[in-house]
């Protein structure tokens, strides 16, 4: 990689039998061709998290080909996953 990258954590709230993968999937699919890499983190059920809910953490790095992101590119893209997740129906802890 030529040009350096940028990483950040986003926990999904999920339903206890959602699947960490297609939770995953799911942020990939948001995040658009700057994702370089998606890592699960770690998974936390109980408080102050409702009965039947867990928290799904993933770090994101993106970087891009030719230039280095911006911080306004990566809060772009970090406010385009979250956005795109809530939409789905996911809670965020951010």
């Amino acid at each position: 990689r030529r040009f350096p990258s940028s990483a950040f954590d986003l926990s999904v709230i999920a339903q206890s039998r959602a699947l960490a993968g297609k939770i995953q999937s799911e942020l990939e699919s948001f995040a658009g061709t700057e994702l370089e890499s998606i890592e699960y983190v770690r998974q936390y059920s109980g408080p102050p998290l409702a009965e039947g809910t867990k928290s799904v953490s993933y770090r994101l790095t993106l970087a891009a080909p030719d230039r280095t992101l911006s911080s306004e590119d990566v809060a772009s893209a970090r406010q385009r996953i979250i956005d795109g997740m809530r939409a789905s129906g996911y809670d965020l802890r951010v």
